[in-house]
């Protein structure tokens, strides 16, 4: 259902794109009545957005600007379009569950509101006047998708890096903990052979106490059975490390295994990101 969903979306996108390089002649119905306007649709933006920002704009070239059903710019200075001042009014719509909305602007002149039937100097310049203002915010709007694609795409990377230094990490450790292996092997074997000395002085050290028992002998035999105690510890010790150090490997594999698996896929994301930025950036391009 989704995927059919964004099938859809992604069909139309095209052409609301379309619809919105040019300037509409329309009307809307203000606060204070319905007037001829020029609107132009946007996407991927909101209505308080697009309000603020020709708010921001009515403020350079207005004595006074509000908000309060619309957005009013009062005695406008916009020679193009008249000789005198200019009332300016501007509302965003933005129809429910529609992917676009459109925002109407109306101009008043001392000749009146201006719309096809105005003098065709009037009306081409609100036209142009609006065309310009509306290919700007485009550009702004264009531009954001752009920057925030590109944080993704850098966020990615990042990602993507950071899974290749724990592989790394991963695959030095697996180095590491085999080296750790082989000595833990190596001291066990060494352990052994000292075992079997130590067990023959034990035995020796027995053989001689059971013929002429002394204190001298017995303490010698304490001292070679404590001996005997911390190479049996040591060798348990070793033997303990060896596991351990086939078992850390045994993890770190899986570790890495699991990198492998997680570096494709964040490859793909990658590049669908970059096919992102790239459409974005030609999209941003496009707008003159």
């Amino acid at each position: 259902m989704r995927t059919a969903l964004f099938a859809i979306i992604a069909s139309i996108l095209p052409l609301l794109a379309d619809g919105q390089a040019e300037v509409v002649v329309s009307s809307f119905a203000f606060s204070d009545g319905v007037h001829p306007t020029l609107s132009f649709q946007f996407e991927g933006t909101d209505v308080r957005y697009v309000e603020s920002w020709w708010k921001d704009e009515l403020k350079r070239v207005s004595r006074e600007v509000s908000n309060k059903k619309e957005v009013v710019g009062a005695a406008a200075l916009l020679p193009q379009i008249s000789t005198d001042t200019v009332r300016v009014l501007m509302k965003a719509e933005q129809r429910k569950g529609a992917p676009y909305l459109t925002a109407h602007v109306a101009f008043l002149t001392r000749e009146g509101w201006v719309g096809p039937s105005s003098e065709a100097r009037a009306f081409d310049a609100a036209k142009a006047y609006v065309m310009q203002q509306s290919t700007l915010l485009r550009r702004q709007l264009a531009q954001q998708e752009l920057t925030t694609a590109e944080k993704g795409l850098a966020r990615l990377n990042t990602e993507m890096n950071g899974l290749r230094r724990e592989k790394e990490r991963a695959e030095a450790g697996i180095v590491k903990n085999k080296q750790r292996g082989t000595e833990a092997i190596q001291e066990q074997e060494r352990l052994g052979n000292e075992q079997e000395e130590m067990a023959a002085k034990v035995e020796a050290q027995r053989k001689e106490n059971a013929a002429a028992s002394t204190a001298e002998g017995e303490k010698a035999l304490a001292d070679l059975l404590k001996q005997q105690a911390r190479l049996q510890e040591k060798r348990r010790k070793a033997g303990d490390d060896e596991l351990q150090a086939k078992k850390k490997s045994e993890e770190l594999a899986w570790t890495i295994k699991k990198n492998v698996e997680d570096q494709a896929r964040k490859r793909e994301e990658i590049a669908r990101q970059e096919q992102l930025v790239k459409q974005l950036r030609e999209k941003l391009d496009g707008i003159r």
